[in-house]
């Protein structure tokens, strides 16, 4: 009788909860394992100091060769659904990302936050992907999303509006974090002005997949002196263009200045009011399903610094050119072998290049 009574305690809750509106909790994510070799030296991040294999990747002037492996990239999440008239939900992503490949990787949020919707309108709170640049890259380097070559989207925390419009289109628009700071308040907290990014976007004949967004920020070195102020802005169109399985592109290609400053990665960053920091970016990149067990990927990024006063060793320009080999063997575990060539221009100084080759198994859930 005393066990009895246990589990129908221990039963209550799911009792109490079946009684309610259904609550749906989705995991998803993959685990990832990869082996990367470089030609010549590398570094992440825009900083030289970064000498270590990571992502996103400059090529260096070490012609050292270097190998490593990591798990680092696995990565779980949590989609939470609760249906009714007014629908409500979040979304929770973690992975272990942190740089240079260690065997104590830390969690890490990617995304949090939580929506509310009714009909063709939706509101999220948290942090969540850029508006502004929204597509990834189908790459092997999971945590580089060609970052300093074309593409420059990352997560920040916002409040996001969402409206569906006829025509299969979509409106966004967001209010969030500029910058991200290590320490105290930075430049874009003091100037008591949110980040602003928007985008549109038209779904044509359920294959295609054309956007255009923008986005404008401003910093206060010192709030005491507005002369210091700057601004930040850019703007951009995207493209996903499913044809046939054989083949489908996606890319983008965008223009702003002083974008690294606001956290949207390229070569053109720490900008002031007198020297604005320029940039064109794009990238594409074609998949082929050639097989139910055989994909192939090819695709390139160019980052140009459009800035008019470069000094001796700024990046004037960052590429990269890819090309990936994808077996999809059985029940979301894949074989993926992919070869970089990453090509970096500073000024008054030689050209570097390095190869990087990766080779990865994941299962995706």
């Amino acid at each position: 009788m005393k066990r009895l009574f246990i589990i129908l305690f221990a039963c209550l809750p799911l009792i109490m909860l079946a009684q309610e509106k259904k609550v749906e909790v989705k995991p998803y994510g993959f685990l990832k394992g990869d082996m990367v070799y470089v030609t010549n030296g590398v570094y992440s991040w825009g900083n030289a100091n970064n000498n270590y294999l990571s992502s996103p990747q400059f090529a260096g002037e070490d012609k050292n060769s270097a190998l490593g492996f990591t798990a680092q990239h696995s990565r779980f999440g949590l989609k939470i659904k609760k249906e009714g008239n007014i629908k409500v939900g979040g979304k929770l992503e973690l992975d272990f990302y942190g740089g240079a490949f260690n065997a104590n990787g830390k969690p890490r949020i990617r995304q949090a936050y939580a929506y509310i919707s009714k009909g063709d309108f939706e509101l999220r709170f948290g942090q969540q992907w850029d508006i502004f640049s929204p597509i990834n890259a189908t790459t092997n380097n999971t945590n580089g999303n060609m970052w300093y070559a074309g593409n420059r989207g990352f997560r920040r925390a916002q409040i996001q509006f969402l409206y569906k419009i006829p025509m299969n289109s979509k409106l966004q628009l967001s209010f969030g974090e500029t910058s991200k700071e290590h320490n105290g308040l930075g430049v874009d907290n003091q100037s008591s002005f949110p980040m602003i990014q928007g985008r549109i976007s038209k779904k044509i004949m359920d294959k295609y997949t054309i956007g255009a967004y923008f986005a404008y920020a401003k910093f206060s070195p010192d709030p005491d002196n507005s002369d210091l102020n700057y601004d930040m802005s850019g703007f951009g169109a995207d493209f996903n263009l499913f044809f046939n399985k054989l083949i489908s592109l996606k890319g983008e290609i965008n223009y702003g200045k002083n974008l690294n400053n606001a956290n949207l990665f390229n070569i053109a960053g720490n900008g002031s009011k007198n020297d604005d920091r320029k940039s064109l970016g794009f990238w594409f990149n074609a998949t082929s399903k050639i097989s139910e067990h055989f994909n192939t990927v090819v695709g390139y990024g160019l980052d140009n610094n459009k800035t008019k006063t470069l000094e001796q060793g700024d990046v004037k320009q960052n590429s990269v050119i890819y090309c990936d080999l994808i077996f999809p063997i059985s029940n979301g575990f894949s074989i993926a072998a992919e070869i970089q060539n990453i090509s970096t221009n500073i000024k008054d100084k030689n050209n570097n290049s390095a190869m990087v080759f990766n080779l990865s198994g994941k299962l995706s859930f």
